[in-house]
């Protein structure tokens, strides 16, 4: 209904009812002021006539004195149906009709005409009595009731009239409004159906309304200009992501050989001004790095072709990672850098936490960059948690220059500056909070600021990520020390930093007691002595006002009422002579602030000075390459041509460099005995697309399989695709850091190559050792109840995968071959078992390819090198429980 009366047709006749409905009023005013007077005027003048008639038929009859037919003559004047009342006043007396009266009040005055009460109106005409001149008045009453029905009459034909009137115009309108809306309704579903996407319909009113097909007329050419805007538009789209994608290329090529180069010569002998220049360069290399990377994610967001990956992490490594390489610069400028998350905060989650990380990194980024003294907070907590998802609240809060209320919304759009004036004190490209509230968005949350100008500003936004069903490996581990109910004392003039490691000591059940001097802390100590119980474990703060940290602990040292303790220094300086002046003092421990949750929890284990020889978490290293390679280049920049043959000649590797993929496919012609082939995309001649695609080809017909490691400065959505797509094997972005590239490439080496000969690849694998425990330590940072559960598993399921795997190669099972092959290489490369694991991989190659021409002499080197492991995995254990 409320469509109807918004709708033409509803408008038209709501107004023609509208206009009737005041026209009524207005006729019946003019009947009352018009046709009233005029009927009653007509009535007087009856009333005057009918009277001066009946007074010359009375006239005659009092001459004689004839009472009786004067009554009776009076009797015939009331039969008249207007004459309510008739008398004759004489000297003798009133003589009056002789039937019953109509008027009820009798006549009182002599006048010669007016109104009566009973709606009768009274004539009074003089008679003069011919017979002796006596004077006598004929008196008459005239019922007014039917003027007032003529009236009403007039008033209800006119009601019919203006009904019929409105009921015709209606119709009539209602037709026509039809008839005028039906080609408005056709061009609306047209314009809706263009609306939708699909263009390929005109407008055509299908009316001659002159203005109708001039509307229709009109929309059409805006048709015919929104499809040129449109194809203009995806031409544009089109143009827009070559020209990132040439310019990433463009960019990123000169970028890799110049922050290759640099890291060389920061491998070498240096002086120290030398080595400051380099840094300093590398610093702004990593700088125009990171703005081209801002360019690349703000065109993809507006592109809408940027996805969210979807993987297991852990917030509480993660984010203490991601605060550890920003450390540094906040250091630098004296600023304390804390991570704070709360205990109930779900650890284990899904979703992409690279992105994450970039929001966090922006965030802390811009405040370490606009704060100039104080200190820099990252809190998280949960919002809400269920089974399945959880809600994080993150919030990053700085005590710097704070934002003015009229800028706070305008720094959050593209490009936008707080200071865009030629003076400006600080750079950037504008696109860092913008591009952020888009990830946060995608993330399913939103981003807000709380500033004050002087006082700082608090960034929050919120994310929701999925809940991670640990797997058995990922099942938390018995501590090697119980540190349950162990009195600690922290020292620390940061309130925020107390409540953060209380915080976490507390969850893991130990007692802090929380100090903000060093004069407090000596005091704590002595109260605990005297109370005849001591703290097993001291954190304590280096920069300290009055009373630093080193300074505690020599008091703490030189004290001989305190049994020694466990010190561990936090420190969030990095001053050259600080672990040696640990080491004088005898502090058990130095580490740098802000401080993992995990990297806490290892210090805590090994200052205490019981665990295992290997709890110690050990830096990650890259392994030496289980075997040297002959890798094929294809590059045609000759700074990055240099850059990757010096890191992969020192690894040991021989690499033979070629300009395009013509001379990828010339030298292939006469030599094709390369392990793999590091396949640059953009080169002249012939690209690294049309290169791969003519060695599938033919491979077709020979049956081999060349490894095609694409190495690509194009960083867009799509480009790693499209190289799978054409039948390359991995894909590395440009610009290439050194591990990065070591790894992709010794990655593949795992799995030995098909143009190796078996004899020599059989005798590499049997003399490399069998296990590698401490790679496989390092990679679960050094919890070492960990690594022995997983060599547990592995025991227990390798010889069902064993026997699966030979009953697949006899019956040439290939998706049983390639799935038992997978889960074994999986495993042994978790533990360290890399010879095994690089076994594995080539049968689960040949398993992917249903080629089981070779399976049951790599099959039989599998078993060799099982027998090899098992008594390697045994000793381990036995000497890890000792």
């Amino acid at each position: 209904m409320s469509r109807f009366f918004h709708s033409f047709n509803g408008r038209m006749i709501l107004a023609v009812v509208g206009i009737h409905l005041l026209l009524v009023p207005v006729l019946l005013f003019g009947i009352y002021r018009v046709i009233k007077p005029s009927l009653e005027a007509q009535f007087v003048n009856y009333v005057r006539s009918d009277a001066l008639l009946f007074s010359n038929l009375v006239t005659p009859r009092l001459e004689h004195s004839k009472a009786g037919e004067l009554q009776g003559l009076l009797g015939e004047f009331l039969l008249n149906g207007r004459l309510a009342f008739a008398e004759i006043a004489t000297e003798r007396g009133n003589i009056r009709a002789d039937i019953e009266l109509n008027a009820q009040q009798q006549f009182q005055e002599d006048f010669f005409f007016g109104e009566h009460d009973d709606d009768i109106y009274f004539l009074a005409v003089p008679i003069l009595n011919p017979e002796d001149g006596s004077l006598a008045m004929l008196r008459l009453g005239y019922d007014e009731r039917q003027i007032q029905r003529d009236i009403a009459t007039i008033y209800q034909r006119s009601a019919y009239f203006v009904a019929v009137y409105m009921g015709l115009t209606l119709l009539v309108v209602g037709l026509f409004g039809r008839k005028l809306v039906m080609p408005l309704e056709r061009l609306r579903d047209e314009a809706e159906q263009i609306a939708a996407g699909n263009h390929t319909g005109q407008f055509n009113s299908g009316t001659k309304i002159t203005e109708v097909a001039a509307l229709a007329e009109h929309l059409e050419k805006m048709r015919q200009a929104l499809l040129s805007a449109r194809d203009a538009a995806l031409q544009a789209a089109g143009a827009k992501s070559e020209f990132l994608a040439n310019m990433s290329h463009e960019i990123r090529t000169p970028m890799n050989g110049i922050i290759g180069m640099i890291g060389l010569a920061l491998r070498t002998e240096l002086t120290p001004q030398q080595r400051e220049f380099l840094g300093m360069a590398n610093s702004s290399a990593d700088a125009l790095l990171r703005i081209v990377n801002d360019i690349l994610d703000f065109s993809k967001i507006e592109a809408r072709k940027l996805e969210l990956d979807h993987a297991p992490f852990k917030v509480r490594e993660s984010l203490g990672d991601t605060l550890k390489l920003l450390a540094g610069h906040a250091h630098e400028k004296d600023l304390e850098l804390m991570l704070r998350i709360d205990p109930e905060t779900p650890d284990d989650l899904l979703g992409d936490v690279g992105r994450l990380n970039q929001v966090i990194i922006n965030l802390v980024g811009n405040a370490i960059k606009f704060t100039q003294h104080g200190e820099i907070v990252v809190q998280v907590k949960p919002e809400s948690v269920d089974e399945n998802k959880v809600c994080l609240q993150i919030a990053v809060s700085d005590t710097g220059i704070g934002i003015s209320p009229d800028k706070q919304q305008l720094i959050f759009e593209a490009f936008a500056q707080i200071d865009a004036s030629s003076t400006r004190k600080f750079g950037g490209t504008g696109l860092g909070l913008s591009i952020s509230s888009r990830l946060v968005e995608l993330m399913g949350g939103h981003l807000s600021l709380e500033s004050e100008e002087h006082k700082g500003s608090t960034f929050f936004f919120t994310a929701v990520f999925d809940r991670h069903t640990k797997s058995e490996v990922d099942a938390p581990f018995q501590p090697l020390i119980d540190v349950k109910n162990l009195p600690v004392l922290i020292v620390d003039d940061n309130a925020i930093n107390l409540r953060v490691f209380s915080e976490i000591l507390n969850h893991w059940g130990m007692r802090p007691t929380t100090v903000d001097s060093g004069d407090a802390a000596i005091t704590a100590l002595r109260n605990m002595a005297e109370s005849g119980e001591a703290y097993a474990l001291i954190l304590l703060d280096a920069m300290m006002p009055i009373m630093d940290g080193f300074m505690v602990a020599q008091a703490i040292r030189e004290d001989q009422r305190f049994e020694p303790v466990t010190i561990m220094m936090l420190s969030s300086a990095d001053r050259p002579d600080d672990c040696e002046r640990c080491h004088d003092l005898g502090i058990n421990l130095y580490v740098r602030k802000p401080v993992k949750h995990s990297e806490l929890w290892n210090a805590i284990q090994s200052a205490l000075g019981k665990s295992a020889k290997a709890s110690e978490v050990s830096p990650t290293v890259l392994a030496e390459p289980p075997r040297k390679l002959r890798i094929l280049l294809a590059e045609d920049n000759p700074v990055n041509q240099y850059m990757a043959v010096v890191l992969l000649e020192e690894r040991g590797h021989t690499v033979k460099v070629a300009n395009n993929g013509q001379e990828v496919l010339d030298i292939l012609a006469t030599d094709t005995l390369f392990d793999l082939i590091l396949m640059d995309v953009q080169m002249p001649v012939m690209d690294g697309f049309q290169a791969t695609e003519a060695i599938r080809a033919s491979e077709r017909e020979t049956g081999k399989h060349m490894r095609i490691i694409a190495m690509t400065a194009h960083a867009l959505k799509g480009d790693k695709e499209r190289c799978l797509a054409v039948g390359m094997d991995d894909y590395i972005a440009k610009p290439v850091q050194e591990q990065d590239l070591l790894a992709m490439v010794e990655c593949w080496n795992m799995a030995g190559t098909e143009q190796a000969d078996n004899n020599s690849v059989a005798s590499a694998l049997l003399a490399e050792p069998a296990l590698d425990w401490q790679q496989a330590l390092n990679r679960v940072r050094g919890r070492q109840q960990m690594l022995c559960k997983m060599m547990t598993l592995f025991q227990e399921q390798s010889t069902p995968l064993l026997n699966d795997m030979a009953d697949a190669i006899q019956r040439q099972d290939a998706d049983l071959l390639r799935l038992s092959a997978h889960t074994l290489k999986s495993s042994a490369n978790s533990i360290g078992a890399f010879p095994f694991g690089k076994i594995a991989q080539q049968l689960e190659t040949m398993g992917h390819e249903a080629a089981f021409v070779d399976a049951a002499a790599s099959y039989e080197l599998l078993q060799q090198a099982s027998i090899r492991l098992e008594p390697a995995i045994q000793d381990y254990l036995h000497e890890f429980q000792e």
